[in-house]
């Protein structure tokens, strides 16, 4: 009852801190948000084996498209499905947790902090899958701790399946996760495994690994190379000019966005790690620390892959600080657990140091760190959500819509819409084809662009060309308009 009482604080704490983020008016990470509830929006309409047909991994719009096929396709069921999910993130890092930690008190404590520190808390709204994919894995990879347990090694292995089909960046992980349960099946120098036993355990390797496995085998099949989706991610990075930073500061990202994203978290541990260094807390130190040797060797193991990889311009994620999001739960645990048992037995003198010291870091983080180093710029798209609203009310379903493309923002005006059966993008914007000039900046051709789409409806911006020509909208919002062609 205790353990459950523990999980319930947790996902209330985890709700709390994303109310807290909503009201500070986060909605958004990036477009990329946005593009996500638009892919899955399409699955519910059309469902199919790979909803994107590009890189990225199908998991999570099975699951928000499952969502949205028994409450709707609105950036609303995306939003709330988003949320559940990170109130289940959070009570799978407390299940970790408490499998980790040397007693309830630094579990607690742990998930406490993995539940509401700045970057998971946001990803507890947002409609990225970086949050329910670190929990999986770092729920995986504590089942890789304490004495031996066929189903947890199952589990693990399970929750890896759906890790890997959801982010590229916990790939390396479930090979080291996939090869440790292998050694530890084939370790039985007493011969106390059952064959049972040592059968779920080859179970769990191989569902770890089945997930890219199966996602390599469906690129040679349906694109004809096994690593398309790679390519294509290498490709787009070019394209965008980020294969361009020299190869020390690629070797360095990884590390260098984990700390400049969440500092507080790496200070804290410095100086729960100082404390550990003294003579009286060695002991203690230790005993703390023995059972996250294994996720945390890891979690080193991704960092080193996704950091030569991305020196070979083939890093599969265009965002560091998000891509090693499991590192930074497991070290919420620790900091956690360090300071639950290293604290109340540290001397008066070495409680007051640590103290100061955290309050000096604390004020350096926040003054200069997180100034300094301000981080993703986060993309509300309040306008465009509002007259994509509005057009969701205006006009009928069924009837198509001609959006001006200026910026990554259509996939808000298309996710607030929902129905993008119905939009008909003026021009692509993709950095790897050649730039496309618009229709809405030559009126004279829009009508015969709107001919060849077959739209009746229009959106864009008022100060737009074209918007001289096409009489008064019906609806404004911001700097947006919709027009009905030919209404005026």
């Amino acid at each position: 009852m205790d353990r459950k009482r523990d999980l319930a604080l947790v996902a209330l704490v985890k709700t709390i801190a994303v109310a807290i983020v909503i009201a500070t008016g986060f909605r958004a990470v990036s477009d990329d948000d946005f593009a996500r509830v638009v892919i899955a929006q399409e699955f519910a309409f059309k469902p199919k084996l790979d909803p994107t047909g590009t890189s990225w991994l199908p998991f999570p719009f099975w699951i928000t498209g499952a969502a949205m096929l028994g409450a709707g396709r609105t950036l609303l069921v995306a939003r709330i499905t988003a949320f559940l999910l990170g109130v289940i993130s959070a009570v799978l890092v407390a299940l970790a947790a408490q499998r980790l930690a040397k007693n309830r008190t630094a579990a607690l404590l742990g998930a406490v902090l993995a539940a509401a520190f700045p970057w998971s808390a946001r990803l507890g709204v947002a409609t990225v899958p970086e949050l329910p994919t670190a929990a999986l894995t770092l729920f995986a990879m504590a089942s890789l701790v304490g004495p031996r347990d066929p189903r947890a090694r199952l589990f693990g292995g399970l929750a890896l399946l759906g890790a890997t089909l959801s982010r590229y960046d916990v790939w390396p992980i479930a090979a080291a996760f996939a090869a440790l349960t292998t050694l530890d099946a084939l370790r039985d120098a007493d011969r106390s495994f059952h064959a049972r036993d040592r059968a779920l355990y080859f179970v769990g390797a191989t569902v770890a690994a089945l997930g890219p496995l199966l996602w390599v085998t469906w690129n040679h099949f349906a694109r004809g190379n096994a690593f398309d989706s790679l390519d294509r991610v290498a490709a787009y990075r070019r394209a965008l000019g980020g294969g361009d930073d020299a190869p020390l500061a690629r070797l360095f990202a990884y590390p260098i966005a984990m700390a400049r994203h969440e500092p507080e978290l790496f200070f804290a541990l410095a100086i729960l790690l100082g404390l550990a260094a003294l003579p009286t807390l060695r002991a203690s130190a230790r005993e703390t620390l023995r059972p996250y040797a294994r996720p945390l060797a890891l979690a080193v193991f991704q960092l080193l892959a996704l950091s030569a990889a991305l020196v070979k311009d083939g890093a599969p994620t265009h965002h560091p600080e998000r891509a090693l999001l499991v590192g930074l739960l497991l070290c919420a645990l620790l900091v956690g657990d360090l300071a639950a048992t290293l604290l109340p037995r540290a001397s008066q003198k070495a409680r007051l140091g640590a103290g100061v010291a955290a309050a000096l870091l604390l004020v350096f983080s926040l003054v200069i760190v997180r100034r300094w180093y301000r981080g993703e710029g986060f993309v509300p798209r309040a306008d465009e959500v509002a007259i994509g609203a509005a057009a969701r009310a205006l006009v009928p379903p069924g009837e198509r819509i001609l959006v001006e493309v200026r910026d990554y923002g259509h996939f808000a005006v298309t996710a607030a819409l929902g129905r993008p059966e119905d939009v008909v993008l003026d021009r692509d914007l993709d950095p790897r084809k050649p730039a496309a000039a618009s229709s809405f900046d030559a009126p004279e051709g829009l009508p015969r662009r709107l001919e060849e789409t077959r739209a009746r409806f229009l959106l864009g911006r008022t100060s737009s060309p074209a918007a001289r020509e096409l009489g008064p909208p019906r609806a404004v919002v911001g700097p947006f308009g919709l027009w009905q062609y030919g209404s005026h």
